[in-house]
């Protein structure tokens, strides 16, 4: 087989190419970088008064909850519909077909460097940009199975009572530090209400109860939307007058607050569930 055609037109092409500039490059990757983090703080700005795109964007979290705020940003300013995303070469390894002139979304990915960690744009492309098949949302745990994870290595004590206060469901008691249950709770008021308590215990009080209500209720959104638990019951009609007042980046840290105890829940349940499997596991080799 003969290799000089392909020899021969990659010679040519680096010919013809413009020279590599790595002053150049700096530059431009550096106002890639600013426009990036410009449209997070434009986005941080416009959702602080906008229900719609507030929700918008907690969906964006909830989906691709392992992506930084600024991240879940930009892709809710991007392409609000987003469900999927992966870089080109890796919808082609997965044997996806990527459509003509895709749409582009454009993320900030972390990077190492002598101990530094630095921000780079990276292009991704939503699965809506391709013909590969949207991936089943199957929740495979029943609610009792949910309801042990949501309470695995739980911070604090748990006691189920009759009844409590206002008709709640459950509620965190900070002076005795327990987590009482309303008995006879079906699902989903049982998650909601737990994970809006759990996000709480794990939230630090701002001195506005207001907005400290508000986050734990994000929180509470964001794993039961995660975990494929109704969430039609929530409502962001009404944000709290504080939003109105927040600079952007005050905004971005009240979203990292609430991002974080989400994951301290996602965290817990994770673990819960990787002990289900291996215990399933162990019971199938027994038999």
């Amino acid at each position: 087989m003969n290799f000089d055609d392909i020899i021969t037109s990659s010679n040519n092409q680096e010919q013809n190419n413009t020279p590599f500039n790595k002053d150049e490059w700096a530059k431009k990757k550096q106002a890639e970088r600013q426009e990036l983090y410009d449209l997070a703080d434009k986005t941080a700005e416009e959702i602080k008064d906008n229900p719609v795109k507030f929700k918008q964007y907690l969906d964006k979290q909830a989906i691709f909850n392992v992506y930084s705020v600024n991240n879940a940003l930009l892709i809710s300013a991007q392409m609000p519909n987003a469900t999927q995303i992966k870089e080109y070469d890796d919808w082609r390894k997965a044997g996806a077909f990527v459509h003509k002139n895709p749409v582009f979304i454009k993320i900030l990915e972390p990077s190492e460097n002598n101990g530094k960690t630095y921000y780079n744009p990276k292009r991704m492309l939503d699965i809506s940009q391709t013909n590969a098949k949207p991936r089943e949302s199957v929740r495979n745990y029943s609610d009792r199975d949910l309801l042990k994870a949501f309470l695995h290595e739980c911070p604090v004590d748990v006691s189920s009572v009759d009844s409590l206060p206002d008709g709640k469901g459950a509620e965190w008691n900070k002076e005795d530090n327990v987590l009482y249950i309303r008995k006879g709770l079906e699902s989903p008021a049982i998650f909601n209400a737990l994970s809006v308590e759990l996000a709480k215990v794990g939230l630090e009080e701002s001195g506005n109860q207001e907005l400290d209500n508000f986050k734990s209720y994000c929180a509470s959104y964001l794993v039961c939307k995660k975990h494929g638990i109704d969430v039609s019951s929530y409502n962001f009609d009404n944000l709290p007058e504080a939003l109105k007042d927040m600079e952007s980046s005050d905004i971005k840290s009240m979203l990292g607050d609430i991002r974080g105890a989400m994951e301290d829940m996602n965290s817990r349940m994770s673990n819960c569930f990787e002990q289900m499997a291996r215990e399933q596991k162990n019971k199938a080799y027994e038999r």
